[in-house]
């Protein structure tokens, strides 16, 4: 089997340019932060098993970003949104500053992220992920 990293690159890009449309930014490298942040966020919250199903899903850049400080786990408790969008925002280092100064801008991330994933993997896996967080916590269905 070849590896064809254009390929690779084109489809990490393509995601990217999408994710910047459900978020209604322009700024791709803020936008891949917060996808990267959710990201980790959802891996860390689901039992390990279900985290590598669902990393099998994203393209192959992505893949690497997503497995990045990847380790087999006990899922993270959180019972609370608001928690949650704590979690969230640790998982970013620019949180503070740029990225989600607030809760309401955790918040909006998450949901439009959410439904950027609805979009773009299957649904099976999508409703995986969504039963494994908490049902306090508001995921887009």
């Amino acid at each position: 089997m070849s590896m064809n990293f254009e390929n690779y690159l084109k489809d990490g890009k393509t995601w990217l340019h999408e994710l910047c449309t459900y978020l209604g930014i322009d700024d791709e490298q803020k936008a891949g932060r917060i996808f990267r942040a959710v990201l980790h966020a959802i891996r860390d919250r689901i039992p390990t098993a279900e985290a590598i199903h669902f990393g099998a899903q994203l393209p192959i850049i992505w893949k690497g970003i997503y497995y990045d400080g990847f380790s087999t786990h006990e899922p993270v408790r959180i019972r609370h949104e608001d928690e949650w969008l704590e979690f969230i925002r640790t998982k970013d280092a620019f949180a503070e500053e740029a990225d989600f100064p607030t809760l309401d801008h955790a918040y909006y991330a998450f949901q439009d992220v959410m439904a950027f994933l609805q979009d773009h993997i299957s649904e099976g896996q999508y409703k995986q992920i969504a039963k494994a967080l908490h049902s306090e916590i508001t995921v887009p269905i």
